[in-house]
């Protein structure tokens, strides 16, 4: 006779990979130590997932997720300027309030499936918001730079931002607070790197 499949084992594999991302990092993530903390054996967690590399990716994709459920929240109803600023303080909210995540998202080695695209809507939903907007902000005479140029420079700008401000040496820099650096760096993001008043 056939054993049932345990519909609830690759939630429970997820879940406790993902405490161990949020104590220790993606780095802290072994395979044999997560089934012993699931209860199973490793073959079990390849029956799930092929690869660590695999594992990693499914919870990225429920990481970003988490990021993307903010992002879609905002109201497009918003000037351009606003929205970008709304979706530049969840992006550098969720790197703040979910360090390790954030750097699970960002960080970790790609595997062969995020590079081929299989995983873009999901993975750069937040990238094509800011993209939209600013193609919406063309389009009415606001910006002149290309829309896909300007959203990868906002994002570069953002990822480094959020990656300083983790690491701590950003504050002692010019001896601001965090939340003057925030409010700085959002009056400069939020208009496509030229500082508003």
């Amino acid at each position: 006779m056939t054993r049932a499949a345990n519909t609830d084992l690759p939630n429970r594999i997820l879940e406790e990979a993902e405490k161990v991302v949020v104590t220790s990092g993606y780095q802290g993530i072994n395979m044999r130590d997560l089934a012993g903390r699931v209860g199973v054996s490793a073959t079990a967690i390849y029956h799930y997932f092929s690869s660590k590399g695999e594992l990693l990716r499914t919870l990225r994709l429920r990481a970003v997720e988490l990021l993307n459920r903010k992002i879609r929240a905002i109201s497009h109803d918003l000037p351009g300027p606003e929205f970008l600023s709304a979706l530049g303080r969840e992006y550098l909210d969720f790197a703040e309030k979910n360090p390790n995540l954030y750097r699970l998202v960002f960080e970790a080695p790609l595997d062969e499936h995020e590079e081929s695209g299989t995983d873009h809507p999901v993975f750069y939903y937040t990238y094509r918001a800011a993209r939209d907007t600013l193609q919406k902000m063309a389009e009415a005479g606001e910006h002149p730079v290309d829309p896909r140029y300007e959203a990868m420079m906002g994002w570069i700008l953002l990822h480094g931002f959020s990656s300083l401000m983790m690491s701590g040496v950003l504050p002692p820099a010019e001896g601001m607070s965090k939340e003057t650096l925030r409010e700085v760096f959002m009056s400069f993001y939020a208009h496509g790197g030229n500082r508003k008043s």
